[in-house]
């Protein structure tokens, strides 16, 4: 074997070495990168707000004339405990005459629902007396439902109540 020979057979082994290294680690870096993106996207889709989850029942139900309480009404429309909840979101009903409203909150301790369910319990004694010449929403106040789920709690007056429970708990366990 001549000495050009055995360099191009050097210099061919070399580079098959190094294009397999190359794929290897295209391979390796393709994998974690993947790996990386659904452990990225689970923790995206795991803070989904209590806003968005409000709008995927109300999409889901079909609600009509409600809107969102801005962040500096919610105060004046429940007591909301601040050192329990991170997120509020209330959509009341656009007209005075009806009771509608819904309502999540984004614990920051999914464990610890107590003072919310609380202060939720007060605002519907209070808007029960708001509607006491009303029987019919006086009624869909009495009907009210709560849930909590995956560190969320959610409150809804309407006519279709449990619907709109059972929209919620899927809002929420789809993004989880």
């Amino acid at each position: 074997m001549s000495s050009a020979t055995k360099k191009l057979l050097t210099f061919i082994i070399i580079m098959l070495i190094a294009i397999a290294t190359i794929v290897g680690c295209v391979y390796v870096l393709t994998e974690l990168g993947q790996g990386k993106k659904s452990s990225d996207s689970s923790s995206v889709t795991s803070e989904i707000s209590a806003a968005q989850v409000n709008k995927e029942v109300i999409e889901e139900i079909g609600y009509e004339d409600i809107s969102e309480l801005d962040s500096g009404d919610i105060s004046g429309h429940i007591d909301v405990p601040e050192d329990s909840v991170t997120q509020t979101s209330i959509y009341i009903a656009d007209s005075s005459s009806s009771a509608v409203e819904l309502a999540c909150f984004k614990l920051k301790d999914p464990d610890d629902n107590k003072a919310i369910l609380e202060a939720i319990s007060k605002h519907i004694a209070s808007k029960l007396k708001g509607y006491s010449q009303s029987p019919k929403e006086s009624e869909l106040i009495r009907n009210y439902v709560t849930d909590t789920c995956n560190g969320y709690v959610f409150m809804v007056i309407s006519e279709s109540p449990e619907a709109a429970a059972k929209a919620f708990r899927d809002a929420v366990n789809n993004k989880n």
